[in-house]
């Protein structure tokens, strides 16, 4: 048999087996995402439905996953997409992470948030800026997240801005409280912790709601030069907290600017460039069923979803699309 028949034959046989279509030759895909029924893991899930709808022959498996995992797995090759925060995207593709390793991967979109950094402080504590706590020396109690959360840093730097480290706080008598939130807000209305501190979550806050059964309570505001300088350190944006955020919840606040944490889908480098195009034009086609999954996917739209993703470059797929859009 000669050269060109056997080749022939072979075509035939590899497009009898896929169906002829490019989605179909293409390899399931996995992505990773966080806690199964976490916000995460529904974004991502509600992801795969679009991609399976637009793009015949194209899967996407969803698993459960971890911050600094995807990561490690999104650069090893194991997974070909991950949903990991901006924040994340600019000190890994930097090189400043945990493991101390400069990642190579991709970014698609930003695709939920703004999550904020907010200071909740029951009235009656008498305490009402940053300021006030270093110059008085307050022996004040601040419960944030746990150790291992990304949006602790983020807070431990806001304080850091005021001149607030946990070195100072024991000195006047004080503490860091690692926590979770259910807790920290618990804390706070126990009278166990006097500040309820998170370097990124969104806003009204349900969880509030408790508090404010309680007594009155204030959020503190934030400098722009302190949330500047956060923001700079972790290539984020700034996103504006609005005056009487949780006045429906006996809270009260003045409008300060925040460092915005916010949930970005990345991709493998060596992804296909149509491939990616086309996944982020079945996200967009699909957008109206994206906002009913979560009000915090309602912030995706073109130009958000490209100008917060961190430092992290842009697919070539997705950077052709959005030149498409405009």
């Amino acid at each position: 048999m000669s050269f060109w028949k056997i080749m022939y034959v072979t075509l035939v046989g590899v497009l009898a087996i896929t169906g002829g279509s490019y989605g179909a030759m293409a390899e399931q895909l996995k992505m990773v995402s966080g806690s199964v029924g976490g916000g995460y893991f529904k974004a991502a899930a509600a992801f795969s439905e679009y991609v399976a709808a637009e793009i015949p022959g194209v899967k996407i498996t969803v698993g459960p996953g971890t911050t600094w995992a995807n990561v490690d797995q999104l650069d090893s090759g194991k997974v070909d997409l991950a949903v990991i925060e901006n924040v994340v995207s600019s000190l890994a593709w930097s090189g400043d992470s945990p493991t101390g390793v400069k990642y190579d991967f991709r970014m698609l979109a930003a695709v939920r948030g703004p999550s904020v950094v907010q200071a909740f402080v029951p009235v009656d504590r008498g305490i009402e800026s940053f300021e006030q706590i270093l110059k008085e020396k307050r022996s004040i109690r601040i419960a944030t997240f746990e150790r291992s959360q990304l949006v602790t840093a983020i807070a431990i730097d806001v304080l850091a801005g005021y001149g607030i480290t946990p070195e100072k706080l024991e000195s006047w008598g004080g503490q860091l409280i690692f926590t979770s939130l259910k807790q920290g807000f618990e804390m706070l209305g126990d009278g166990v912790a006097d500040m309820w501190l998170t370097g990124g979550s969104f806003y009204p806050h349900p969880a509030a709601a408790a508090l404010g059964l309680k007594g009155k309570y204030r959020l503190l505001p934030i400098s722009s030069e302190v949330a500047g300088t956060v923001a700079a350190k972790y290539g984020m944006q700034l996103a504006e907290v609005p005056a009487g955020a949780y006045a429906d919840s006996n809270g009260e606040n003045e409008a300060y600017p925040s460092p915005m944490v916010v949930v970005t889908f990345a991709v493998n480098k060596d992804l296909e460039d149509d491939l990616v195009y086309k996944m982020m034009d079945a996200l967009w086609k699909h957008r109206e069923e994206f906002y009913a999954v979560h009000k915090q996917h309602k912030v995706f739209t073109i130009d958000f979803a490209k100008a917060n993703v961190g430092s992290a470059p842009i697919h070539p797929g997705a950077e052709r699309w959005y030149a498409d859009q405009k």
